[in-house]
């Protein structure tokens, strides 16, 4: 009974979870970008996640903590584009990886018996964009960052005493107004405007195994 009594009166502290799954970005693709040019961006858009938490519950409904989260995408496909002010069909390919570093603030709910937990995240903190492509024969890196925030939410489920399996869905938002570009040759600073802005928002699905320590 004693035993038992310890269990179910068992309050997690300190949790760490991981996390993988699908990912798809939210922004539109520009107006004046058209035919096979458009439907390679749009694939671009699709791909997936992987992630890490480690959250702090001082009381029974709220935590602090750290979130990681990765999007990746990359692509490669032969189309028309403008090298060196020319129009021409060639080799392009994108690897494309947005990460976000954020603290976290949790609001946590659970049964009766404490087998299941739901979650309320919010964050706000680092949006990192980084882009290993190819044009033509030339190597063609972007990098740029800016504020990131997120909202998640997700489902546990007790697999033993400290261990859980569960599924989250995570929005965050952010968008570049410039990025460095380098391309071998040069390095120069690109300002975004209008539609050309580059929108780092993604959604994701993932699930993942959660320590409870």
């Amino acid at each position: 009974m004693g035993s038992y009594a310890q269990k179910k009166n068992y309050v997690p502290y300190f949790r760490i979870a991981i996390n993988g799954g699908y990912s798809y970005r939210m922004g539109k693709v520009a107006s004046d970008i058209n035919g096979e040019a458009r439907n390679y961006m749009k694939q671009l858009k699709s791909g997936f996640n992987i992630g890490a938490d480690a959250t702090y519950y001082f009381n029974y409904s709220f935590g602090l903590g750290i979130k990681y989260d990765r999007f990746q995408s990359s692509r490669s496909a032969v189309i028309p584009v403008v090298v060196e002010g020319s129009n021409m069909r060639t080799n392009v390919m994108d690897n494309i990886s947005i990460n976000y570093i954020a603290p976290t603030f949790s609001v946590q709910s659970f049964n009766a018996s404490r087998t299941q937990y739901v979650y309320i995240n919010f964050s706000v903190g680092y949006l990192g964009f980084h882009d290993d492509g190819w044009v033509y024969r030339n190597k063609v890196t972007l990098n740029g960052a800016t504020v990131g925030v997120g909202l998640g939410m997700g489902y546990d489920i007790r697999l033993t005493r400290k261990l859980f399996a569960g599924g989250q869905v995570d929005l965050i938002t952010g968008g570049l107004k410039s990025y460095t570009r380098e391309d071998g040759n040069s390095r120069v600073r690109v300002n975004l405007e209008g539609e050309h802005k580059e929108d780092l928002s993604h959604l994701s699905f993932a699930l993942g195994l959660r320590l409870d320590i």
